[in-house]
């Protein structure tokens, strides 16, 4: 488990790529006033421990000229950066635009994800997709940009497999696959289940129940892939993560354990 907090450094990636959008160096000597230094500057860009507050980020961020949503955002969760649970409202994701777990996916070198009923982003075709933002209340004229974004996130992710720098691994209750999942989806899936860096597994009706395989979760690992560092999970009021050893642990051997009970996708049958 890494000592340094992942919330703290997606705070300093967002501060850093606010920096350089305003065309600003580390260097700059109003940035460095409100920081303290260059020195506290750099460590907070960088995720390092400092006694910078939320004031001092959102300080920062307005020198940028960050919009308010990302302002006020970047302040609000400051005030997490030490704790081991957290949240983050889902509308407060949605309006400021700054999804904190999309920017720990960008830096995972690692994804452990399981589903109970919908087939994870990452895999869905672009129909599915549409689908469930229909399904989901989205309005009309927002899903097209919807749509983009994820499927900017699959490409992103992609090259990342290409790369060799991420391994991504799915285990799915049999019940994704029943859920408007059609040839085409179930086609995707198997042809990325063919990538030597990506798993997707499923759990089959008829050997359940699984004992804590209810909730959907995913376990996402930083630098080091055996050595998992978040623990993410979704409901419809808010996205919570656990960085705490116990818990990351934990739902790391639930993974494992619903691994070993579950088929090939390539053994499913409809």
């Amino acid at each position: 488990m890494s000592t340094v907090s992942e919330l703290r450094r997606q705070v300093g990636r967002e501060l850093k790529a606010q920096r350089e959008l305003a065309g600003k160096k580390v260097t700059d000597p109003e940035a460095a006033a409100i920081a303290g230094s260059t020195r506290t500057l750099t460590r907070i860009e960088q995720g390092m421990p400092t006694r910078s507050t939320f004031a001092v980020v959102g300080r920062l961020a307005e020198y940028y000229g960050a919009p308010n949503k990302i302002r006020f955002e970047l302040e609000r969760i400051w005030r997490f950066v030490n704790d081991k649970i957290w949240a983050q409202p889902s509308h407060a994701a949605e309006n400021s635009g700054w999804d904190a777990y999309l920017e720990f996916e960008r830096m995972a070198v690692g994804l452990d994800k399981f589903e109970a009923m919908f087939v994870p982003g990452p895999l869905q075709t672009e129909a599915y997709i549409r689908k469930v933002f229909e399904r989901s209340g989205v309005e009309s004229k927002d899903i097209a940009r919807r749509i983009e974004d994820r499927l900017d996130r699959q490409t992103t992710l992609m090259g990342k497999l290409e790369l060799g720098t991420v391994r991504l691994r799915f285990l799915l209750f049999e019940a994704v696959l029943h859920s408007s999942c059609s040839d085409e989806q179930l086609a995707r899936m198997l042809d990325l289940d063919g990538h030597p860096r990506v798993n997707i597994q499923y759990l089959p009706f008829e050997a359940g129940p699984y004992p804590m395989l209810v909730v959907p979760f995913s376990v996402l690992s930083f630098r080091n892939t055996e050595d998992p560092s978040v623990v993410y999970l979704e409901s419809p009021y808010e996205r919570r993560f656990y960085e705490n050893s116990d818990a990351v642990g934990k739902y790391h051997q639930i993974f494992e354990a619903g691994l070993r009970q579950a088929k090939s996708l390539k053994e499913f049958k409809r």
